[in-house]
Order: C-alpha cells, then sequence, then structure tokens
C-alpha cells in the first residue's frame, strides 16, 4: 500500500503522517483505491472530496510478496507515476474464490478503504504441513510475462463440521480461517488428495487440480480418526467418524461433512499383521511405498477353526467398536509353542505394544 509519503531516498513513512505532492500536503482523509487489472498488475486510484490533490489513477509493474506474518507487499518494478514508492504494503483477511484465487479483503489500516477486495488471479499448485503455494503469472507494460510464487503460511485442521480449514497465524496471535472448498479423497497409498476445478481461458470445460498432502494416520478413538501432517506445529486433521469396520482392503469409515453433512466413506488401506511380543498391528501404506504400523490392543478367543476373533483396542485401552477375524495363517508364524498356548485358552488379552496376555 503507499501508506506514506516519499523522501529524496526514495523511504516510504508510515501513514499516520501527511503526505506530500511537490510542496502540497494531501491531508489524511484521502483514501486510497486499490484494484487489480487483468495482468495480475496492482491499481491505485487516490480518492477523498477533502483532498486537494488532483484524482488519478495508476497501474503499478511488479510482483506481490508474502511475509512470515503473512502480510503482502507489493514492490514496485514500473509505473505510470514518478512519484510512487518502490513497495506498497496492504492489510487484510485472506481467502480463496470458488476457483481458489487468493483474495485479500482489506481492513481498516492506513489510507487503504476497509472492505475493498483484491483477487490475484492465481493457482494453488502445492500444499505442505505449513505453506501453501501459488503460482502468479503478470504481464508488465511492455507485455512481457512473469510467473512467480507467493505462499501462505499456516497450519491445517479439520473444523467442527469435518471441514478442512488452513489456519492462517498473524501478527499479534490473530488467526485467520480459510475453509477449503473442493473436493478430497484417500488413495490406495493412505495419502490425502485434494482436487478443485479451475477455469481456462478460451475453454468452456473446468480442469481438475488435484494436491497431495503428505501424512500418515492414526486410529485415535472409537470415532475419531486423525490425518497427522506436522503433530509439532498440531497440523492435522482430527475427523469425527463413524465406528471402523474391517473391510477387504483394510479399514472403512463414514464421515459427514458440511453444515447439512453429506455422507462419504474413507477407506484406511492396510493388513493386519499380530504378534505375540507388541500386539495387534494394523499396517497401512504411505508415501513413497512405505508402511507404517499402528499398534493396537484387544480381546477375544480362537474360533472352531483356530482363527483368532477378536474386538479391538487403542493404545489405552479404550474400546474401538472393530471387531476383525484372523486367519489361522497369521497366527502360525509365530510359532507352534504360542499357537499351542492360544488353543488352551478359552479367551486373550492383548496389549498395545506388550503383546498376548492370557
Amino acid at each position: 500500500m503507499w501508506s506514506g509519503f516519499v523522501d529524496r531516498k526514495r523511504k516510504i513513512y508510515p501513514s499516520t503522517f501527511a503526505t506530500f505532492k511537490g510542496n502540497r500536503v494531501m491531508k489524511k482523509t484521502e483514501k486510497i483505491r486499490y484494484e487489480i487489472d487483468p495482468h495480475n498488475r496492482l491499481i491505485y486510484e487516490k480518492t477523498g472530496e477533502e483532498s486537494e490533490v488532483p484524482w488519478f489513477r495508476t497501474v503499478l509493474d511488479g510482483e506481490f510478496e508474502i511475509d512470515e506474518n503473512n502480510c503482502v507487499t507489493y514492490h514496485v518494478k514500473k509505473s505510470q507515476g514518478s512519484d510512487v514508492p518502490q513497495q506498497v504494503k496492504l492489510r487484510g483477511k485472506w481467502s480463496l474464490d470458488k476457483e481458489h484465487n487468493l483474495v485479500l479483503t482489506l481492513d481498516k489500516w492506513g489510507n487503504q478503504i476497509a472492505g475493498n477486495k483484491l483477487t490475484v488471479e492465481s493457482e494453488l499448485i502445492d500444499a505442505k504441513d505449513n505453506k501453501l503455494s501459488f503460482a502468479v503469472t503478470s504481464k508488465d507494460s511492455e507485455n512481457n510475462t512473469h510467473i512467480y510464487i507467493v505462499k501462505l503460511g499456516g497450519r491445517w485442521q479439520a473444523d467442527e463440521y469435518n471441514r478442512l480449514t488452513f489456519n492462517i497465524e498473524k501478527e499479534a496471535g490473530v488467526t485467520e480461517r480459510i475453509t477449503m472448498r473442493g473436493a478430497w479423497e484417500v488413495n490406495q497409498q493412505n495419502e490425502f488428495m485434494y482436487t478443485y476445478e479451475k477455469s481456462v481461458s478460451g475453454k468452456k470445460e473446468k480442469i481438475t487440480k488435484t494436491i497431495t498432502l503428505k501424512g500418515y494416520w492414526e486410529i485415535a478413538g472409537k470415532h475419531r480418526i486423525i490425518y497427522v501432517l506436522n503433530k509439532e506445529i498440531g497440523s492435522e486433521f482430527d475427523f469425527k467418524v463413524s465406528v471402523g469396520k474391517p473391510a477387504a482392503r483394510g479399514l472403512e469409515y463414514e464421515i459427514g461433512v458440511g453444515v447439512a453433512p453429506s455422507k462419504k466413506t474413507i477407506t484406511l488401506f492396510g493388513e493386519w499383521k499380530v504378534s505375540k511380543k507388541i500386539g495387534l498391528l494394523f499396517e497401512m501404506p504411505y508415501e513413497e511405498g512405505k508402511i507404517r504400523s499402528v499398534i493396537l490392543g484387544g480381546w477375544g478367543k480362537l474360533d472352531k477353526n483356530f482363527g483368532l476373533e477378536l474386538r479391538v483396542q487403542n493404545k489405552i485401552g479404550e474400546d474401538l467398536g472393530i471387531d476383525v477375524k484372523l486367519s489361522r495363517s497369521l497366527l502360525e508364524g509365530q510359532g507352534e509353542a504360542f499357537i499351542r498356548a492360544l488353543r488352551s485358552q478359552k479367551e486373550v488379552s492383548i496389549v498395545a505394544g506388550v503383546g498376548f496376555r492370557w
């Protein structure tokens, strides 16, 4: 934002002071209306009835940059006027429109107009545990094309309606929440896939963009599963779900998403394993073919075919409401003495991380 006056060394001074043009003073009541042109260049227009400076509108060649506090600066490379600052600082609230373009709604700060919406035509190209990356394409006054990347910092969470949110932390501990409106699913590598639709200039049909969020799953409770992106910063999706149901390919959960919930099924792909020393394991593939084991407990008994019927518990012994049947072949790898011990018991107990007790 043009937040002050420019001295001979091209420094920017805070907007609490009056600004100068030649020998005339621009009154504090003067406001600047910001816009973005079709080439992603910043336009500003001076307005205000009490201003003694004639109205003018200027297009600035430059690029947007978002700092570690998620504040935005437009770095000016060239403009139509000779008395413009090298940097235009803006403050406001971030959001995404339906096509996932970055939108900054300006707040009441300096001489910017509160509620003024700036939409940067951009493409969400990557998502990390603490970053969203957008590609911005612009053209300068000489019709040269420039492509650059801007990044928003924050952490992922699921809200009370199981919707995905990206929480942006700003100065003074202020947190803003962007609710993601696209679709999502879990692939066979148990990776979180987020998709959205984007219009393409000159085409009627939209294209689908897909972003992969790298993480792993935890079975946290009877009605909770968590997709962990970064546990240290609390970047994770903690979903409220139905009781898990064993399926041919792993575990299935029902989840309701939205204020008026729409139901969908999440499948955590994996295989059951049993260890007499560790307990019950649910082994799930994740990124790059790696395997992550969820260590569980439970209690149960052998059936007539010497398979093991179990009611599953989590690490702290809470009943997960999941009934699984482990085939005889899984148990046979534990050794004959172990099998004989199981056969002699009416009921067995498995403690997560400890193994079998009877």
